[in-house]
C-alpha cells in the first residue's frame, strides 16, 4: 500500500513502499536494468532499464480487505485477499518481465494490455525520458492518463469502480493523495523530493508519506530517468544512497569537456534549481525578456543566444517564451548530450562551441547567461565581453544572471570573498535541508579556490569588463540576499549594445 509519483520537470519517479510486515529487499543491478524487489518474490517493486524506461506501482485493494487490515485482522485479511484476487495476476509481474528490453512507454503499455491477462487492482506509472502515463487497472479493465506535469498517486482509483471510493473507506490513501497534490507543485529539486518523502533532518516535521502503524514504510526510492540512477533509503533515519548501474550516458564519446570535469552533471541538473535566489533570478530574466519583446512590435520572434547552457536548466525555462528562437551554446560535450536528449530538444538548437570565439556578427537580439559568465577565466574576460558585443545587433541586450562576490583587490582577498559567499549559501542550503546542494556548493568553493572552471568576479570587476566592450548598463538588480551587503549575492544585469 504505497505512495508513488512522477515529476516531469525533474524527470523523476518515486515510491515509498509500505508493508504490514518488515521484509528484506534486494537491489538488482546488471547491464540491462536496475530494480528493487522483495527477497524471494517474482516481480520488481520498481525499476529502470538501459533505455531510460522506468516504472513504479501501488496496489489498490477492496474496501473489505482494507477494513480488515485497519482493524488488525491480518489472518482474515489474508484469506480475503486470496479470495478476491483468485484468477488475477499482479501486473508488476508482467511489467517486470518486459523491463529489460522495452524501448519506450508506448511499447510497454501495448505489451501489458494485449497480454490477455486479468490483473489485480493496481495504480502504475510508466515513464521514459520523454513521456509518462498513469494506468489504473483491475481485471480486464484499465484507464490511462498522460502525466503532463506531475502526479502523486496512492491506493485508490480516480476512475475505475474498485477499491476505496471515498475518504472514510481508506483515510490514509485520501490524506496522502490530497496532501501530496498540494505540495508536489512547489518542488524545485531532487532534494525537495527527498524531503517530501522523508523529512530526515527535522524531528518536528513529520511526513505522512513515511508511515508508521499497521502499514509501515520499509523503504523510499527515487528514480532519475535522465541519468539512469536510483536513490534509495531503506530506513527513516538514513539519507538516500545513489545507486548507478552499468548504464552509460549517451554522448560520452571523447570530446572536449569543461563543466563535467568537476561537477556530477545529473546531480547538478536535479539540484541546482534549489539554489537560493535561483528561481527569483529566472523569473526576473523572463520578465525582462517579455519587456524587450513588447518593444519589438515589428518582429514575430526574437533571436536569442544562451551562453554556457550547461544541462539546460535555464534553456527549458527560456523556451516557454514562445516569442523567441533559442540557440544553446555549450562547450562541454557531455552537457550537449544532455541538452540534446531533453524531451523539448526540438524547441532549441544545440551548438557545441566556445563562447569566447563563437560569433554570428550582429545576429542576436538577446544574449542570456545564468550561472555561466564566471566560467570564463580572468585572462580572457575582456575577449569574452567583446565577443558578446559582436554577436548582438545594435540595440540588442545581454542579460546576465549570476553570482558575484564581495569586493577583492588581490588573490588573498579573492579567496576570503569566496569563503564568505559560498559559506553563506551552504548555510542557507543546510537550513532548508538541501544536503546535496550544500555539497555541490562546497565543490564550487573548491573549484573557485583552485580556479578550475570557476572565476567569480565582484560587481565592479564585472561591470568594468562589460563597459569596456562598449556596452551601456541598463539594469542592475540584486535578487538576494537583500539583507546582507557583505557576502555578495545573485544578480541580474542588463547591458545594451
Amino acid at each position: 500500500m504505497c505512495t508513488i509519483g512522477y515529476h516531469k520537470k525533474l524527470n523523476i519517479l518515486f515510491k515509498n513502499r509500505d508493508k504490514t510486515d518488515q521484509v528484506s529487499e534486494n537491489i538488482i543491478i546488471n547491464s540491462e536494468y536496475m530494480s528493487i524487489k522483495t527477497e524471494g518474490s517474482n516481480y520488481f517493486s520498481l525499476g529502470i532499464n538501459k533505455n531510460g524506461c522506468g516504472f513504479v506501482s501501488a496496489a489498490v485493494n477492496t474496501k473489505l480487505w482494507t477494513s480488515l487490515i485497519a482493524k488488525g485482522k491480518i489472518q482474515e485479511a489474508s484469506i480475503q485477499f486470496e479470495k478476491e484476487n483468485r484468477g488475477l495476476i499482479n501486473p508488476a509481474i508482467k511489467i517486470s518481465s518486459i523491463l529489460p528490453d522495452v524501448k519506450n512507454v508506448d511499447q510497454w503499455f501495448e505489451k501489458i494490455i494485449t497480454s490477455n491477462e486479468r490483473y489485480m487492482g493496481y495504480n502504475v506509472i510508466l515513464a521514459d525520458k520523454y513521456k509518462a502515463i498513469h494506468i489504473e487497472m483491475y481485471g480486464d479493465e484499465y484507464h490511462v492518463v498522460p502525466i503532463d506535469k506531475y502526479a502523486l498517486i496512492t491506493n485508490h482509483f480516480m476512475t475505475l469502480k474498485h477499491g476505496p471510493l471515498q475518504n472514510v473507506e481508506y483515510p490514509s490513501s485520501f490524506e496522502r493523495f490530497n496532501n501530496g497534490e498540494t505540495k508536489i507543485s512547489s518542488i524545485l529539486s531532487i532534494e525537495d523530493i527527498f524531503d517530501f518523502l522523508n523529512p530526515l533532518k527535522d524531528n518536528d516535521k513529520k511526513s505522512i508519506f513515511w508511515r508508521n502503524g499497521i502499514f509501515k514504510t520499509i523503504s523510499s526510492s527515487v528514480i532519475d530517468l535522465d541519468s539512469n540512477t536510483i536513490y534509495y533509503a531503506p530506513d527513516k533515519n538514513q539519507t538516500y544512497t545513489r545507486i548507478s548501474g552499468n548504464v552509460p550516458l549517451k554522448g560520452t564519446e571523447k570530446k572536449f569537456i569543461e563543466m563535467s570535469r568537476y561537477i556530477d552533471l545529473p546531480t547538478y541538473h536535479k539540484i541546482e534549481r534549489g539554489h537560493p535566489f535561483y528561481e527569483e533570478m529566472i523569473v526576473k530574466i523572463n520578465e525582462e525578456l517579455s519587456k524587450f519583446y513588447s518593444k519589438k512590435k515589428d518582429m514575430k520572434k526574437i533571436q536569442v543566444l544562451e551562453l554556457g547552457a550547461g544541462t539546460g536548466l535555464c534553456s527549458l525555462e527560456l523556451i516557454k517564451n514562445r516569442f523567441l528562437n533559442l540557440d544553446c551554446l555549450e562547450i562541454d560535450a557531455h552537457c550537449c548530450s544532455i541538452l540534446s536528449n531533453h524531451s523539448e530538444k526540438n524547441d532549441y538548437n544545440v551548438i557545441n562551441d566556445d563562447a569566447i570565439t563563437y560569433c554570428k556578427h550582429e545576429y542576436y537580439d538577446v544574449i542570456v547567461s545564468t550561472f555561466a559568465h564566471d566560467h570564463i577565466p580572468y585572462s580572457k574576460r575582456f575577449h569574452f565581453s567583446e565577443n558578446i558585443f559582436n554577436n548582438l545587433k545594435k540595440g540588442g541586450i545581454y542579460i546576465m544572471g549570476g553570482e558575484l562576490l564581495p569586493y577583492f583587490s588581490n588573490d588573498l582577498e579573492r579567496k576570503k570573498s569566496l569563503f564568505l559567499y559560498h559559506n553563506y549559501i551552504i548555510k542557507l542550503a543546510l537550513q532548508q535541508n538541501r544536503i546535496q546542494l550544500s555539497e555541490l556548493e562546497n565543490n564550487a568553493l573548491k573549484s573557485g579556490l583552485d580556479m578550475i572552471g570557476d572565476f567569480k568576479r565582484h560587481e565592479a570587476m564585472f561591470e568594468d569588463e562589460m563597459l569596456s566592450a562598449g556596452f551601456k548598463m541598463k539594469l542592475k538588480k540584486k535578487m538576494g540576499p537583500i539583507d546582507r551587503n557583505d557576502v555578495g549575492g545573485v544578480f541580474v544585469y542588463i547591458f545594451e549594445a
